[in-house]
């Protein structure tokens, strides 16, 4: 019998409620769907421990309270200059071209984390950290939304509402595991919630057929964003899958095969045959099926890899790293595997971890924005070259933003923070409400500069996963809160 045909087999069984019980996701066995005929994507980057987005995307305009010069006020010594790089960007047949580190100085990894950004034509308000060449190129070009002061809410608030205690908040702001299991939820009222992208694969359970692939897969480790009430996620190295070792596997297969007295026993010994064809098939795929790049990154160097020290233009001890230019590559092969089996929708969970920058914030937080730039821009290249640029959607989310005001070598646990989306469906610009920056103002819930969101998470989200298919029911479902708001499609993705 074939490897895929055995999967077919298995959705014969009866138990699916054993089934699950024993890890299998049940969307594995469903039947097909046709609520979609087309491939599309969606890549979530987690910045693990709360991105200062503000030094991600800085203040860049004139306004008093809303502009640069009140954020260099208030940020001191973590304030990114105000020198534009803009001109040290250069394009070679319609690529980003670095012959130098348009954001080198002195090799040092911590001055140039502040030594200036890229200023865009096509944004005005928020410019992107001078760390981040290749994202900034991808905003020239229109293919990346700058949201702005985005956060967990489960309505509309304002400082007044907070100052008078009457506000309703999401319980255990500030905290790094209940605001990410919040995020994760897509409901800011209460963590005892399944994944939004697990319930999206429990709705649309057989959308993919048969395949082992299901909706979801996450290439960092087990994330609660992914489970359902019914399905789970696959979950992968980012390396690739590993082959079971058995001397003679033949004769194991032939062993589990064999009728037991025991039902639960041939229960057991069917679901560890189905994990050893399924080890075996994506094995097969990530061996025979996955394309090779000929595209080359911006220091003309193969595509998802990382350049030495030397030609990123820092120092020796400085330390960029590559765990999510290697998550990037594999949802790169993933995508052109689960497209080219006929799958229509997918879900990629890569994580990025390092965020929370009480101190050292200049040395650790630039590292963190240079691979995240290098892993953006290597991806869209990628899905460029596969024809996919359009049916693959890439986004952040973090637990948190961090505060506007300085602790002296880092910064604190905050609220709202700008998002950004990439992809060749994204209509590029600035979405949302740029906030009031000053200490203890409109838009600060304390006196440190933790801004109170001005577009909820459900709002941002609800957005892409409209585009994603998901019709106006399952939208509901997903994101409750989502009534609460006004403006329920922030309007960057294209139909």
């Amino acid at each position: 019998m074939k490897r895929r045909d055995f999967l077919k087999l298995t959705s014969s069984i009866s138990s699916l409620a054993a089934l699950s019980s024993l890890g299998i996701p049940l969307s594995l066995f469903a039947e097909d769907s046709d609520t979609e005929t087309s491939y599309k994507a969606l890549v979530i980057v987690l910045q693990h421990g709360g991105n200062d987005s503000i030094n991600m995307l800085i203040p860049s305009g004139s306004d008093a309270k809303k502009g640069y010069d009140n954020y260099a006020t208030i940020r001191t010594s973590l304030a990114v200059a105000k020198n534009d790089l803009s001109t040290l960007l250069t394009q070679s047949e319609g690529k980003l071209a670095l012959s130098s580190s348009p954001y080198e100085e002195n090799g040092n990894i911590s001055e140039a984390y502040t030594k200036g950004f890229y200023k865009h034509s096509n944004i005005d308000g928020l410019a992107t950290n001078g760390m981040m060449p290749e994202f900034a190129d991808l905003v020239n070009q229109g293919k990346v939304a700058m949201v702005a002061n985005t956060g967990n809410l489960i309505e509309p608030v304002t400082k007044s509402q907070i100052d008078s205690d009457i506000a309703n908040l999401p319980p255990y702001l500030y905290s790094h595991n209940s605001q990410r299991k919040l995020l994760f939820n897509g409901v800011a009222s209460t963590l005892n919630r399944n994944g939004w992208a697990g319930l999206l694969a429990d709705d649309w359970t057989g959308i993919n057929g048969d395949s082992i692939y299901g909706i979801n897969i996450s290439l960092s480790g087990v994330s609660h964003l992914l489970y359902g009430q019914e399905s789970e996620p696959l979950v992968l190295k980012p390396t690739g899958p590993t082959k079971y070792s058995y001397v003679n596997r033949s004769a194991y297969d032939a062993w589990l095969a064999t009728e037991q007295s025991d039902p639960h026993k041939n229960l057991y010994n069917t679901m560890r045959q189905h994990s050893f064809v399924m080890q075996d098939t994506i094995l097969d795929d990530w061996e025979n099926n996955v394309p090779i790049f000929s595209s080359k990154n911006a220091y003309g160097e193969e595509l998802f890899s990382l350049p030495n020290n030397t030609t990123l233009g820092i120092g020796n001890s400085d330390t960029v790293d590559d765990k999510l230019l290697e998550q990037f590559e594999a949802v790169a092969k993933l995508a052109y595997i689960g497209k080219n089996s006929g799958l229509k929708r997918q879900v990629f969970y890569v994580s990025q971890s390092g965020y929370d920058t009480h101190a050292n914030q200049s040395d650790n937080h630039s590292g963190l924005l240079r691979e995240l730039s290098m892993g953006l821009g290597d991806l869209q290249l990628a899905l460029a070259e596969m024809g996919m640029e359009n049916e693959v959607t890439t986004f952040n989310i973090s637990d948190f933003g961090r505060s506007i005001g300085n602790n002296g070598d880092g910064t604190d646990h905050a609220w709202g923070a700008h998002h950004f989306v990439v992809g060749g469906a994204v209509t590029g610009g600035l979405y949302g409400t740029l906030p009031d920056l000053t200490l203890g103002g409109e838009d600060d819930a304390s006196k440190k500069g933790r801004l109170i969101p001005t577009t909820s998470i459900s709002q941002y989200l609800g957005t892409i996963v409209k585009w994603f298919g998901a019709d106006d029911t399952t939208l509901n479902s997903l994101f409750p809160e989502l009534t609460n708001f006004t403006q329920t499609d922030l309007g960057f993705m294209s139909s």
